[in-house]
């Protein structure tokens, strides 16, 4: 769908500045800015946000708030939802959960009695309005995680679905997710991120940003990678190694640790590489010769950065 060279984009704008030059509390509000993501929430949904049990149910913010040129509504999607609200002269209204469910195509037709699983076991909850259930785990969840008021109606029974069993809400969808230790649990499905890659908006809207206040952004994970000049070496020669260190939000991390273990026929061979540059990376050429043609050089770097760690691996073989 199109996103762009809208004829309402003009009136929007004019409702934008009215709502900016008008002193209104949405205006005013301070954005809350999250590093996990990179992204602010937007002070026309915190409250909102806040309601719905924050992060926990919402996920973080994966965009900032935007007009959608097609319904002249401001948006804004989290991880696992999407909320919208109208504008008006008088500033934003009442904002509330898109209906991704629905919009993906999540949605059944609805049952006119339960079906006798649901009537008879004591696990089960038909919804006669929606015409659908919620069993077992899904409804342990659903019921522990604020229910009706929260997530809706089921729009849907539990199904397979792409190999996984999910149930839709308006709203949502609820994954079980078996692989968890011990016996598995339900998670809310990311359908902020789903519906976003099918949206057609601007994937640069996802991009992370950097707070105007730099002390609010902190490095959650480091996300390291090895690159090589070569990845077939003569016996005698060198090998340059590059160490690029990003973050939770794939931005470079300035000043990581990095070590780096060649592991040679003839033994292991530790480096501490300088700290990571601005653009977060750290480099070391290798030099070796005599080497077996055949073996495998095996490669592993830690980085390490204000209490966090990870690493990565790489090879190259030696040939002649």
């Amino acid at each position: 769908m199109g996103r762009v060279g809208s004829p309402r984009l003009a009136g929007l704008a004019l409702v934008l500045m009215a709502l900016l030059g008008s002193g209104d509390a949405f205006a005013q509000s301070t954005s809350r800015y999250f590093p996990e993501t990179g992204h602010n929430l937007d002070p026309a949904f915190a409250a909102r946000f806040d309601e719905f049990g924050g992060a926990d149910i919402l996920g973080y913010p994966i965009t900032e708030a935007f007009v959608d040129p097609d319904s002249g509504r401001l948006m804004q999607y989290f991880e696992n939802a999407r909320l919208e609200t109208t504008l008006e002269d008088r500033g934003a209204g009442m904002p509330f959960v898109s209906a991704l469910g629905e919009m993906l195509g999540g949605g059944e037709p609805p049952r006119r009695r339960p079906p006798t699983l649901a009537w008879s076991e004591p696990g089960c909850r038909f919804f006669a309005d929606a015409g659908h259930s919620i069993c077992h785990a899904y409804l342990d969840f659903y019921a522990s995680h604020g229910g009706t008021e929260r997530f809706g109606d089921p729009i849907s029974d539990h199904k397979l679905e792409e190999g996984r069993l999910v149930q839709y809400f308006e709203g949502f969808r609820l994954d079980w997710v078996p692989e968890t230790p011990p016996a598995g649990e339900v998670r809310i499905a990311p359908l902020g991120r789903l519906h976003f890659a099918r949206s057609g908006y601007d994937a640069g809207l996802l991009a992370p940003r950097l707070p105007e206040d730099g002390a609010q952004y902190r490095v959650l994970g480091l996300h390291p990678q090895l690159a090589l000049s070569q990845s077939i070496a003569k016996p005698q020669g060198t090998q340059q190694v590059l160490v690029l260190v990003r973050d939770q939000n794939e931005l470079p991390v300035v000043g990581a640790s990095v070590t780096l273990s060649a592991r040679f026929p003839d033994g292991v061979r530790t480096f501490l590489l300088p700290l990571t540059d601005a653009d977060g990376i750290t480099r070391i050429e290798l030099e070796f010769d005599s080497q077996v043609p055949g073996s495998n050089i095996e490669l592993l770097a830690w980085a390490v950065y204000q209490g966090l760690q990870a690493s990565t691996r790489d090879s190259f073989r030696i040939w002649w």
